[in-house]
């Protein structure tokens, strides 16, 4: 008897295995690529707003509403509006297939953003450009690939409705804000400041979308579509007579609008499926 090892057969290599391991490689560069691209967004909010964002809430006090003046609620909303795109982003970092709606919110507030600044020539082209394309750049290399334009297997028809009741007054306010932009004699004008608060107006616009179509991350996106409403209406109570401020009745309807679409929002996420909370995408057979 022979002492031997017996041996397999030997392992032919199956012509997949190579498209296998390309595409597993290109998947690793992907994502090296994506967290690295985050972590440039975040060393530039670290670089240019750092004294920026702190003024969401150091904004509401007096020594530094003084020295604010007549910019008060435009700095602040400013700030609200990029603080509002950066979650988007940042929310990305862990488990970013999940995140999707959040990643599209983001995108496209950055790009009314971006479109109105250089369109008008004003403001600060030199750091939302930079932005932009960084956060574009996200989006394409995004680990979710072609399932970033997948809706989920369901949707909300009441959040679509708080959507569509929003989307009167605020693309009103848009249009507004783009209007005062052209006068060159109004320093809010010149320094982008109407352009930022139409951004401002959009964001719940486009995270409110993706969240009421069921994308993935639908909810997390819900809350940050209420975030800009909820503080740009607190805003207008608080500083009724400021350039941008929608005033005390218009304030208080948003802030109530935010607080709806949140509580719809977590009541649809264990709503019966064929509800107006929430219904079953139709799938072509």
């Amino acid at each position: 008897m022979s002492t031997e090892p017996i041996e397999g057969p030997e392992r032919t290599e199956s012509p997949s295995d190579g498209a296998r391991g390309s595409h597993s490689t290109l998947a690793r560069v992907r994502l090296g690529a994506f967290y690295l691209l985050v972590l440039i967004a975040l060393a530039m909010t670290v670089a240019f707003l750092r004294e920026l964002l702190p003024l969401i809430v150091l904004g509401w006090t007096p020594a530094v509403g003084a020295e604010l003046g007549i910019h008060r609620l435009h700095v602040m909303g400013i700030a609200g509006v990029v603080g509002v795109i950066l979650l988007g982003v940042f929310a990305q970092a862990y488990r970013p297939t999940t995140r999707v709606a959040a990643m599209w919110g983001a995108l496209v507030t950055m790009t009314v953003a971006t479109a109105g600044t250089l369109a008008y020539g004003v403001g600060r082209p030199e750091e939302v450009v930079p932005f932009f394309v960084v956060i574009g750049l996200v989006t394409l290399v995004h680990p979710a690939g072609r399932d970033l334009l997948k809706g989920g297997s369901s949707y909300s028809p009441a959040l679509l409705a708080l959507v569509a009741v929003a989307a009167v007054p605020l693309l009103a306010f848009v249009a507004d804000q783009f209007a005062l932009t052209p006068n060159a004699s109004d320093p809010h004008a010149v320094d982008g400041h109407y352009v930022m608060m139409a951004a401002l107006a959009v964001a719940p616009l486009a995270y409110g979308t993706f969240a009421a179509l069921g994308f993935a991350g639908w909810r997390l996106a819900a809350w940050f579509a209420a975030l800009g409403p909820l503080y740009h209406g607190l805003m207008s109570v608080a500083f009724p007579v400021q350039a941008s401020s929608v005033g005390t009745m218009w304030g208080v309807a948003a802030v109530a609008w935010a607080v709806a679409f949140v509580l719809v929002a977590e009541y649809s996420r264990t709503a019966t499926v064929g509800t107006t909370f929430r219904r079953e995408v139709a799938r072509a057979s």
